[in-house]
């Protein structure tokens, strides 16, 4: 059977709609608070070789304030179909993931706090491409603007190497890429 570990679903207002959903498409729910964070993710999901030992505390000034589902045992269609329902329902988890042969072995909190990361991280990536596209649109309307092409080509070596990638630099590059497109719009007023 399908299981979703739910992760403070009592943050989630629709979480009626959400059992609703579940129950249609033969979902358990698995609903895990803060108390449990620490535990092994294999253990909360019930999974055979795993006990009820804990790892050790991580990071706890990290914020795991927000609610998280973990699909387990789901074929990729059932997954997208449980997913349109919520979307079509208008219940809304941001963050999600699934079950992967690593993250089972991970304290609940350590999945939490790696979700979120990549979730920030990935709407910083968002926002820079929406200030690459505005680059890109100013340079056909006026023209290249050396410093904004010395900029978008600093920040192009900067994610071909992983490596070197930090959250805070990604940061830094958006507000120096969001205040030269403001300079070249005001430039060209």
């Amino acid at each position: 059977m399908a299981d979703i570990l739910y992760y403070k679903s009592h943050l989630n207002s629709d979480f009626d709609k959400f059992k609703q959903i579940c129950d249609s498409h033969d979902v358990n729910i698995i609903e895990v608070d803060e108390k449990e964070v620490d535990h092994l993710v294999g253990y909360l999901l019930g999974l055979e070789g795993f006990d009820e030992s804990k790892k050790e505390i991580i990071d706890e000034e990290a914020n795991i304030d927000f609610d998280f589902i973990l699909f387990s045992n789901f074929d990729n269609q059932k997954m997208f179909d449980v997913i349109d329902a919520l979307r079509n329902n208008q219940v809304n988890v941001q963050h999600k993931a699934g079950v992967t042969e690593n993250n089972i072995k991970w304290s609940l909190r350590e999945l939490l706090i790696e979700n979120d990361r990549e979730a920030r991280t990935m709407g910083l990536i968002h926002k820079i491409n929406g200030q690459l596209e505005k680059a890109s649109d100013l340079k056909e309307k006026y023209g290249e603007d050396a410093k904004t092409k010395a900029l978008i080509d600093e920040i192009k070596a900067f994610f071909k190497d992983s490596s070197i990638f930090s959250i805070e630099m990604a940061k830094t590059y958006y507000l120096k890429l969001l205040d030269e497109n403001i300079r070249v719009e005001n430039e060209n007023k």
